[in-house]
């Protein structure tokens, strides 16, 4: 198996090298294509006004490890579309997020628009979050991370895309998992005013999240359960019901 791993922390995080660890005891060929730096809510953006530049590390044993200037969506094109277009990988995996990517989250985030690239080349992919990054915690991720891979994309059984998010406390097992759907994550005072230190007004975009508003059945009460939340996403943003709607009304 020939598994793609990207993320939007960094090719140098710790999550996604934990990962790269346990992939390459498991798969025949691990390929990472992550960003040179942090691109944190980058979401589906792609570098198409500037030039990107990519770096390939020396590679060990069955790891090829390449840096790109660009955002996560960026990593993985150039990864199917140049570095491996004559041996595309059977998986993108992107992760392990140092933070949730929970409910409405997922618009704003790099890893998961990373693994939603997936569909567009009919590969199968994953995201995995997890609340902070714990490097005890992350090490059982990355091995709850193989075990999906075996229940769920060996044979390409499933073929879409899986959002995981792992909670801060609890089992981090496979027994301790339930499929849920997302929705709508609730920040409260999302803008903070600030000085800035010459003395002009500036903004940050910020927020606390509400873990007790969501719904019983989903990922945001999962997580809160102290469950992992594992749920299917797709990228195809058509609303079938409402197409009569506006028909009609034109």
């Amino acid at each position: 198996m020939h598994i793609l791993l990207t993320n939007d922390d960094g090719l140098r995080a710790k999550g996604i090298q934990i990962l790269k660890t346990e992939m390459a005891a498991y798969a025949d060929r691990v390929t990472v294509v992550a960003p040179s730096g942090e691109r944190s809510a980058a979401s589906h953006s792609l570098t198409i006004h500037r030039a990107l530049y990519c770096r390939e590390l020396p590679q060990k044993d069955n790891v090829r490890e390449i840096l790109v200037s660009g955002t996560p969506v960026d990593c993985v094109k150039m990864a199917v579309e140049y570095f491996l277009a004559e041996h595309k990988p059977d998986l993108i995996i992107s992760g392990i997020n140092n933070g949730y990517n929970l409910g409405s989250d997922v618009l704003y985030s790099g890893t998961v628009a990373a693994a939603m690239e997936g569909p567009y080349y009919h590969i199968p992919s994953m995201a995995v979050s997890m609340a902070r990054m714990d490097e005890e915690r992350a090490e059982e991720t990355a091995r709850l991370a193989k075990d999906i891979v075996k229940k769920l994309f060996v044979d390409r059984q499933y073929q879409g895309v899986l959002n995981v998010n792992i909670p801060p406390q609890g089992e981090i097992s496979l027994e301790n998992a339930e499929v849920v759907p997302q929705t709508v994550q609730i920040y409260h005072n999302v803008i903070a005013e600030r000085e800035d230190i010459d003395g002009s007004r500036c903004y940050r975009i910020l927020g606390d999240i509400d873990m007790d508003s969501a719904p019983d059945d989903s990922d945001v009460s999962c997580i809160k359960r102290k469950h992992i939340a594992l749920t299917p996403l797709h990228w195809r943003q058509t609303a079938f019901d409402k197409m009569t709607d506006v028909k009609n009304i034109l």
